[in-house]
């Protein structure tokens, strides 16, 4: 990724979250009595400024999200290319309590709005989200894949090869009884039974 793509990348994401909490570029500038000016804040969501280090967590701090959750993620591809695709079972993780699955929802969240993603039921996330899911839980990717299958927070692999993008808590789908019929097209009228000679 070149510095460009990175500056635009990491604008995207800073857009995102702030359409998230429902802030406008000059809601951030009130809130912050002009720390940030709506001008310099819509300069960094273009691309078109480099923002620092500093910055970037004191917007990560406004905007109540963790630093790593804006950062375009670098991924070392020999950490994730041994694991499954990501599905996450978005019902089950509904259930499971948010002490623990805080980080990976506010993830989602942000994910769902930079991809125009509205599913309520799967998300396919990308290996690098993996990587960077795994700095937010100190932890390596491995080890968080393994942790977010033990709370059943995936789908499994064979439901999802299986369904296309797998049907929630891998619970293989039951085919529609006379799909075929359908396909084949309209059913025909049984011919009429002879009624009795008189």
């Amino acid at each position: 990724m070149s510095d460009t793509d990175y500056a635009v990348e990491l604008g995207r994401r800073l857009r995102a979250v702030r359409n998230r909490r429902g802030m406008s570029l000059l809601d951030v500038q009130e809130i912050t009595a002009g720390r940030w000016t709506a001008g310099t804040l819509g300069a960094y969501e273009r691309g078109s400024r480099v923002m620092r280090v500093h910055r970037l967590v004191e917007l990560a701090e406004l905007y109540d999200v963790p630093a790593t959750l804006l950062v375009p993620p670098t991924t070392d591809r020999r950490e994730t290319d041994s694991l499954p695709p990501l599905v996450i079972d978005l019902r089950r993780l509904r259930k499971l309590p948010p002490t623990r699955t805080g980080p990976l929802r506010r993830w989602i969240a942000i994910v769902q709005v930079l991809r125009s993603d509205s599913s309520r039921d799967v998300l396919r996330l990308r290996r690098s989200d993996l990587t960077s899911l795994s700095r937010l839980y100190s932890t390596t990717p491995e080890l968080l894949y393994e942790r977010l299958g033990a709370w059943g927070a995936l789908v499994e692999p064979s439901a999802e090869t299986a369904h296309g993008r797998g049907a929630p808590g891998g619970a293989r789908r039951r085919p529609v009884a006379g799909l075929d019929r359908r396909r084949a097209g309209p059913p025909t009228a049984a011919p009429p039974r002879p009624g009795p000679r008189r």
